[in-house]
């Protein structure tokens, strides 16, 4: 059997908790990510977010990639390693397997945003709890509403003045992280579910791991 290889820490400090991500975007979820590994990174946390090339984005991939480089390094019994996707087009089977997967190890986390990962990025400028049921139907459904954009996508560009899933400015909204995790912490009405029933977004729990406040 191949040995494992240990993973070169923050600045070689052995004892630091290893964050490792993993996301089903491309580019969206590591943009923030690598944002928050520069400004918000606890001094006993390091952070890898872990970048991929195809467009296979599936629960399940996202799952595989996190599970190879299980393979290759050796992981100690408080690193996490997060597993980050959206719910809108997957199936509930889908999400399932996963969420089963990271019960039987405890070092995985099951991170999932309902419908997707702009809901995180909005809770940073708008509170949704002053939405009308109108507009809170629309943000759930999230229906693409032009050729770029789906109803999130667009009022987080609305509300920003620039937003492109593969650019806009993650550090912009940073200083605004601890009233997004207010408003996530208060949407998720069943935390002991796997996933968000309804709207919601578990982005929070990484958030605050990465911050030490978790």
């Amino acid at each position: 059997m191949r040995k494992r290889k240990d993973f070169e820490r923050r600045e070689g400090i052995k004892s630091a908790r290893l964050v490792v991500i993993a996301a089903e975007g491309r580019n969206t979820e590591n943009i923030y990510f690598e944002s928050m590994k520069i400004s918000l990174c606890a001094s006993d946390v390091h952070v890898e977010v872990l970048h991929r090339d195809s467009n296979n984005s599936s629960p399940e991939n996202v799952y595989e990639q996190i599970r190879r480089f299980m393979a290759e390094y050796n992981i100690e019994d408080d690193d996490q390693l997060w597993i980050v996707v959206d719910k809108d087009k997957w199936k509930d089977k889908m999400l399932s397997s996963v969420a089963q997967h990271c019960a039987q190890n405890s070092n995985l986390r099951f991170c999932v945003s309902n419908p997707c990962f702009e809901l995180w990025l909005l809770l940073h400028v708008e509170d949704i709890a002053l939405y009308s049921k109108g507009q809170l139907d629309k943000l759930s459904v999230n229906k693409k509403i032009n050729s770029q954009d789906t109803w999130l996508k667009k009022r987080v560009k609305d509300l920003t003045g620039h937003y492109h899933e593969s650019d806009y400015d993650a550090m912009a909204l940073l200083p605004y992280i601890d009233i997004a995790i207010e408003r996530a912490e208060k949407l998720d009405v069943s935390p002991t579910d796997r996933w968000p029933q309804s709207i919601g977004t578990r982005v929070y729990l990484l958030v605050k791991s990465i911050m030490g406040k978790l």
